[in-house]
C-alpha cells in the first residue's frame, strides 16, 4: 500500500476483543501505516479521541462500530468549528451495519480498514433534532418516510435515522 496519512481508529469497546480486527491492524502496520487505535468504554469517549486526532494531525478518524459508534463519532467530528476536521472513515462491527452497508464498505475487515484509510471522501448528509445530531432516516421501496423516528438507547430520546443509498465507492 502506498504511504498515507495517519488514522485514528475508535473502537466500540464491544470489540476490542476482534482477533481478525487486530490481525487486520497488524498487517495494515507492517505495511508502514500508522494506525492509533483508542476504545471506547464511556459516553464522552468518542469526542475526547476526536479532539486528540486532532492534536495528532490525523487525516482520518475511523469509526469502528454500528450505527450507534458512527452517529457518536461523526457528532464529535461535525462540532469541530475551526480548522478542518478530519474524514470519517466507517468500520463495520455492529449488528447491522445500516448505513455502512448503504454505503458500500465492505463487511471484510481488512478491505473495509484499507478503504477507511485510502479511500476518496464523499459528503454525507447531518441533521440536528432538539439538540441530537443523526446521520440516517429510514426510507421505504417507495421513497416515503416509513419510520423517521426510532426510540434509541434507554426510551428517553427520540431520534432521526436517514437511511439513503450513497453508492458504491
Amino acid at each position: 500500500m502506498a504511504n498515507f496519512p495517519a488514522s485514528l481508529l475508535i473502537l466500540n469497546g464491544k470489540s476490542a476483543d476482534n482477533q481478525p480486527l487486530r490481525e487486520a491492524i497488524t498487517l495494515l502496520r507492517d505495511e508502514g501505516i500508522q494506525i492509533h487505535v483508542r476504545v471506547t468504554w464511556e459516553k464522552g469517549d468518542a469526542q475526547r479521541y476526536v479532539d486528540e486526532a486532532r492534536r495528532l494531525g490525523v487525516e482520518t478518524v475511523i469509526a469502528g462500530g454500528g450505527d450507534g459508534t458512527i452517529n457518536e463519532v461523526s457528532t464529535a467530528l461535525i462540532q469541530i468549528r475551526d480548522g478542518v476536521a478530519p474524514a470519517l472513515g466507517l468500520l463495520p462491527l455492529g449488528t447491522a451495519n445500516d448505513f455502512a452497508t448503504s454505503a458500500g464498505i465492505p463487511e471484510a475487515l481488512d478491505k473495509a480498514l484499507k478503504l477507511a484509510i485510502a479511500g476518496n471522501a464523499m459528503e454525507i448528509d447531518m441533521a440536528r433534532v432538539n439538540d441530537k445530531t443523526c446521520f440516517m432516516a429510514r426510507v421505504n421501496d417507495k421513497t416515503c418516510f416509513k419510520n423517521l423516528f426510532y426510540q434509541y438507547g434507554d426510551g428517553r430520546f427520540w431520534h432521526p435515522y436517514y437511511h439513503r443509498n450513497a453508492g458504491k465507492t
